[in-house]
């Protein structure tokens, strides 16, 4: 009976030893997932707690991961001792003192994370440098809807001015609503696009330019485009306009879109938290701008004293809970793409 023990014992001995050496990617696709997951859960996290300290006039701090290293070390080690003839002879076999076994193992987690808060020019780049038109546009002539872009990610176009956060706090001007509705029902059409062509003044850059196309359009989306041309102050006999970054221009066949930063998007969405009345009253956090007549929020962040169950994201500021639910497919789609 003890001859099977032993053999038992060293057959485990040399499958652990096997083991070792195919451990490491046998680790590889749960440690891979596990880590995606609290990434992207820490990430949610940051993010919303992050817009939330706007609308409280806090400080936002943002912290990337920098790298994830997931080091294992698996060790197991074993001896043997025993005697032939224990007190000179034979005995009884098997004796106490006959043979022994002694085994050992350790197994050793240590993964290694760096984290690079953003500061300084990285912080500036990242977060308060506005969105490039063309990489807007890019994203609406592929399929994006427009009137959502526009609503999160630009802030005038052709002095028109959209919805404003903070200490400015305003509803969008009634003309930027309905230029949102004509873009809209245009883009639905396909009676519009977008192309970079070269500049032919300078032979050097490329500009961009928004165009109306030239084919036979139904009567509702003619009157689109002379709502959108009236609204945006263009030529009415031009199909092709430039795109530039600005403000407003004194020009009727350019189209300036002055486009949010990381920052100002945020601060935005800031604005569509739904936080006890007494926190504005007292002075705690910005007021919201009056909603502007047909035009749903942007997304909606909830509050409340306890944590609610099966929230997209949620975190705890001050005494509240705050999150984005797990059902608003609309808010969840805006809050991951900023």
């Amino acid at each position: 009976m003890k001859m099977r023990k032993t053999s038992a014992l060293w057959g485990f001995l040399a499958a652990g030893l096997a083991g070792c050496a195919s451990y490491g990617s046998v680790t590889l696709d749960r440690d891979r997932l596990d880590y995606t997951s609290a990434v992207a859960n820490s990430w949610k996290q940051q993010t919303l707690l992050n817009i939330v300290k706007l609308r409280y006039a806090d400080t936002p701090i943002f912290v990337d991961v920098g790298q994830i290293v997931a080091g294992y070390q698996w060790q197991v080690g074993a001896n043997a001792t025993g005697t032939i003839f224990p007190g000179g002879s034979p005995g009884n076999l098997p004796s106490p003192n006959f043979f022994s076994l002694g085994a050992a193992g350790t197994f050793t987690d240590r993964p290694t994370i760096t984290y690079t808060p953003l500061t300084g020019s990285a912080f500036i780049r990242t977060l308060m440098t506005p969105i490039p038109p063309v990489r807007l546009l890019e994203l609406i002539d592929t399929g994006y809807a427009a009137d959502l872009l526009f609503l999160v990610a630009v802030q005038q176009a052709n002095g028109v001015s959209n919805r404003r956060a903070g200490g400015r706090a305003q509803a969008p001007d009634p003309d930027f609503v309905r230029f949102l509705t004509a873009l809209r029902r245009i883009q639905d059409s396909g009676a519009i696009g977008f192309r970079v062509e070269p500049d032919k003044e300078s032979g050097k850059r490329e500009r961009l330019v928004m165009f109306f196309t030239r084919e036979e359009i139904e009567p509702d989306v003619q009157q689109e485009r002379q709502a959108l041309r009236r609204i945006l102050h263009l030529s009415p006999d031009r199909m092709d306009f430039q795109v530039i970054y600005g403000a407003d221009t004194d020009r009727d066949d350019v189209v300036a879109i002055q486009t949010r930063s990381a920052m100002q998007i945020l601060g935005v969405m800031s604005s569509f938290i739904s936080i006890p009345e007494e926190h504005v009253r007292d002075g705690r956090a910005f007021p919201a701008p009056k909603p502007a007549a047909g035009v749903p929020p942007i997304m909606a962040i909830a509050s409340g004293p306890t944590r609610p169950d099966g929230a997209f994201a949620a975190v705890q500021y001050r005494d509240l809970w705050f999150w984005v639910d797990d059902r608003d497919l609309r808010s969840k789609g805006v809050f991951t793409s900023c």
